[in-house]
């Protein structure tokens, strides 16, 4: 018997005794869960002591990238940090243009033809989130990379440090 096989068999059997469906959990987890890097999670620090490039928000990268998680410090599971209504942009680039394209918004509302003193007057009367918000998106979703939330629901949001919690809380409080 192969090993696929073997392996294929032992999931079946641990789906019957344990109700657990491995599938089903993985599409799940998929869907809902992000990571994100902490250096300390205690210390009540948002954004491990930084400021992000695409403003203040609830920052985590997708599953796929857990290298650009670790580099922020221990690694996290992280579900209900995934913005209902984002702008999706293909990569960083993309992101850093459509950051550009909000400050010219901006000065344009405001009478300010230059993008420097456009920008200047952003960064004093105004926020990325702020204007991401009246726009109507709650965040910024780099594909493939990380999302940012700018108005998460903290009640929400949890936080597990390995593979094991995350599948507790799922046949606890998803299955």
């Amino acid at each position: 018997m192969k090993i696929v096989d073997m392996n294929k068999i032992i999931s079946i059997i641990n789906e019957e005794i344990n109700g657990f469906n491995q599938s089903e959990y993985l599409r799940w987890k998929r869907q809902n869960v992000t990571l994100r890097g902490i250096r300390d999670r205690y210390s009540g620090t948002e954004g491990n002591g930084t400021y992000g490039s695409f403003g203040n928000g609830l920052y985590t990268a997708f599953l796929s990238n857990k290298s650009l998680a670790k580099e922020y410090g221990n690694v996290y599971f992280v579900v209900g940090a995934i913005p209902k209504h984002p702008k999706v942009v293909q990569d960083r680039n993309m992101a850093e243009i459509f950051m550009q394209e909000l400050v010219m918004r901006y000065g344009k509302e405001n009478g300010i033809a230059n993008y420097f003193d456009a920008k200047k007057d952003f960064e004093l009367k105004t926020s990325i989130e702020k204007e991401m918000l009246k726009l109507g998106y709650d965040g910024l979703v780099i594909k493939g990379r990380e999302m940012v939330n700018y108005s998460p629901n903290n009640d929400n949001i949890r936080y597990f440090e390995t593979e094991n919690q995350l599948i507790r809380y799922y046949e606890d409080f998803i299955q």
